[in-house]
């Protein structure tokens, strides 16, 4: 590990930018010469870093060969612009978009689930993050392979309007005014979505499926290594701004038992269990985007018909957790292990 690495964060301006940066500080890695990157709308702005006050400059204009480490925070089509140039010049790229998840010579990681693969960051010296709801199943379903391999994953996924980035959030609370003021909360061709529920998340694909639900699928087998794992996702948008809900139903190869599952958990880091009862209701994304970093996990139970299925369901806050937490805990173990 180099004393100090210099870093540049890409799209430090958004949700996941601004997020990483809060607890990229809290963390007190050994960070030199810190670059905040965006596009020319925000140029001029300054962001808080610790005690320093940072300039934002023009992330097409950067010199790459300044840092050790790029974080791409931006959307996929800035990181295929920017990204390969930034490997190129020398920086190792920790990208949280999509562009090069499914690129066999680019390792997708998330964080305590599938760390050995940051071996392989230096062939290409690009390093892919999965998505955020990706990385909260994930935490999940890791503790499970203790118990022996996983057969099927069937997850309905409530997604916030968080997950749509901060034009996502701005949208629900235009649209929530409006409506809350008697006007039509439709805008521009826009569905309605405050106080309403939508069956598409995501892009409609030819087989049915939206972007989100096969986004989930193929990364959740490409991290735990298990291509052939049947995993059924149904994304429906609800009118939250933050956080993601998941209700999950695994089953392996052996009968998955209640106790030994919540044991495994419990061992678990980034898990938090509720205790059932009466605090059972207690694990929605308002309660859990105002406490930990972690995934909270309830209503834990054995499938009615003795089958060795579980069911679960599982919270977080997917800018500050799934994406956010999750990269800076990448840049923890890129800086200790290969810089």
């Amino acid at each position: 590990m180099t004393s100090t690495v210099d870093l540049a964060v890409v799209g430090a301006t958004g949700l996941v930018g601004e997020a990483f940066l809060e607890l990229l500080a809290d963390r007190k890695l050994p960070v030199g010469e810190l670059f905040v990157l965006a596009s020319d709308n925000s140029l001029g702005k300054s962001l808080r870093f610790g005690k320093r006050n940072l300039k934002v400059e023009k992330a097409a204009d950067f010199d790459f060969s300044r840092v050790q480490l790029a974080v791409f925070a931006a959307g996929a089509r800035v990181s295929q612009e920017l990204a390969p140039k930034a490997a190129e010049a020398g920086a190792l790229v920790l990208d949280l978009s999509p562009a090069f998840r499914y690129e066999p010579d680019v390792p997708l990681v998330a964080a305590g689930v599938n760390d050995e693969q940051l071996e392989a960051a230096r062939e290409r010296n690009i390093v892919a993050a999965p998505d955020a709801a990706t990385v909260q199943l994930l935490l999940a379903l890791k503790p499970l392979l203790e118990l022996g391999d996983l057969l099927r994953v069937s997850v309905t996924q409530l997604q916030g309007a968080s997950a749509a980035g901060r034009n996502g959030v701005e949208r629900l609370a235009r649209q929530s005014a409006r409506l809350l003021n008697g006007l039509d909360a439709e805008e521009g061709g826009d569905p309605q979505h405050a106080f309403n529920l939508l069956p598409v998340a995501g892009r409609l694909q030819d087989n049915g499926y939206t972007s989100e639900e096969l986004k989930l699928m193929l990364e959740t087998r490409r991290v735990l290594g298990q291509p052939q794992l049947a995993v059924d996702v149904s994304c429906v948008q609800v009118p939250v701004f933050h956080g993601i809900a998941q209700t999950v139903t695994v089953q392996g190869t052996l009968p998955l038992g209640l106790a030994q599952a919540e044991a495994c958990w419990d061992r678990a880091p980034g898990l938090r269990m509720d205790e059932g009862g009466e605090d059972a209701g207690s694990a929605s994304p308002v309660t859990q985007i105002r406490g930990d970093l972690g995934v909270r996990l309830a209503r834990v139970r054995e499938d009615i018909d003795g089958q060795g299925a579980l069911s679960f369901w599982t919270v977080a806050d997917n800018i500050k957790t799934g994406a956010a937490y999750n990269a800076v805990l990448l840049v923890e173990k890129l800086i200790k292990d290969y810089l």
